[in-house]
């Protein structure tokens, strides 16, 4: 048994030495070396992820009362300004808050009179001062009471230039005009002209400039490679795309082991929201890419043949990610020489014959 474990050290020992060639050799085994890639960021694997709007991103467009579309003016995916006129809608309770407010306007402009010439009689003495007091006192009321009927109908989805005009002009419009309070494109149209709509139901739901997500649930031994804020790249359909992590969800899914990981997506990249798609995730890492052949194992080594003049150094590696075709080591200066990438088991077996 000492003997079997002697020879394994041995055998390793010799791995990592040294072998010399001459020319001839060289050239009958004709080797081939490349300088591996020095990288920034290495992939540490590919999943499915999901296109999502934040939620501050999107307005919802509502009225509290029941009311009849009267015309349509804007169709789903159409841009919109902010101000421009969406729809407009005609309704009792739209009406009544109207009406209100030109009540309470005339009366406020009535007691307004009597204030003011009540004022100048208590100042001939005519008059006692507590008419005078009591009159202002009706004005301010009134004041009040006008202020709650202009928030009112200001609720209802009045404009503050349709009320002043109302208050001006004191004539009731029949139908309300539904404004877009932001810029956006319209994802969602939910009225038809002649329907009616309920209270509070989303007629409108527009999403505002901005940035997207990139959302996946993650393997729990790859979520836990991420940290907030970390700066990564993701690569769909052959384009890369730097990112960063946003969120991690501490809680692990009980079901597929799973992490839910939330990523930012610049709004200049052109991905739909609701697009499904797979991704290969990148972290950023400095590392070497270099072909597979180049890395020979033994036993739960890794190794490649790092060439200086006709001297092959066999030199240990980390092998940190991996695809069909190509390795990505952990960083170390001495990768930057010559790398052997065919014939390597030449070496290997030279080394092995030689001890």
């Amino acid at each position: 048994m000492k003997k079997i474990i002697t020879l394994k050290i041995l055998l390793v020992v010799s791995l990592f030495a040294n072998v010399t060639l001459t020319l001839e050799e060289e050239k009958n085994w004709q080797l081939e070396t490349v300088v591996a890639k020095e990288v920034t960021y290495v992939p540490i694997g590919e999943y499915i992820m999901d296109v999502t709007i934040p939620p501050k991103l999107l307005r919802t467009i509502s009225v509290p009362y029941e009311a009849q579309v009267v015309k349509l003016e804007k169709v789903n995916y159409e841009k919109v300004s902010k101000g421009e006129l969406l729809a407009q809608l005609t309704a009792t309770k739209w009406i009544e808050a109207q009406r209100k407010v030109i009540a309470d306007a005339i009366e406020l402009i009535h007691h307004e009179h009597l204030a003011e010439r009540k004022s100048k009689l208590c100042k001939e003495e005519i008059i006692a001062q507590k008419d005078c007091i009591a009159a202002d006192a009706e004005v301010k009321t009134d004041k009040i009471k006008l202020s709650a009927s202009k928030t009112l109908l200001n609720a209802y989805g009045a404009s503050d230039l349709m009320i002043n005009k109302l208050y001006k002009d004191l004539i009731i419009s029949p139908n309300m005009q539904l404004l877009s309070p932001v810029d956006g494109v319209l994802l969602h149209v939910n009225i038809l002209p002649g329907k009616s709509v309920s209270p509070s139901s989303a007629l409108f739901v527009i999403k505002v400039d901005g940035n997207n997500w990139l959302e996946s649930n993650l393997p729990q031994q790859i979520a836990n490679k991420l940290k907030s804020s970390q700066e990564l790249i993701i690569t769909i359909d052959g384009n890369d795309i730097k990112s960063k992590v946003l969120h991690i969800s501490p809680i692990v899914n009980l079901h597929n082991q799973t992490r839910y990981v939330r990523f930012y997506l610049d709004k200049e990249v052109e991905l739909l929201a609701g697009l499904r798609k797979k991704a290969q995730i990148s972290i950023k890492k400095k590392a070497f890419l270099i072909s597979k052949k180049a890395v020979v194992q033994d036993g739960d080594s890794s190794i490649v043949f790092i060439k200086k003049g006709n001297t092959y150094l066999a030199q240990k590696v980390d092998v940190i990610a991996e695809d069909a075709n190509m390795c990505y080591l952990n960083y170390n200066a001495i990768l930057n020489e010559p790398i052997v990438i065919n014939t390597t088991s030449v070496l290997q077996n030279m080394l092995q014959q030689d001890k």
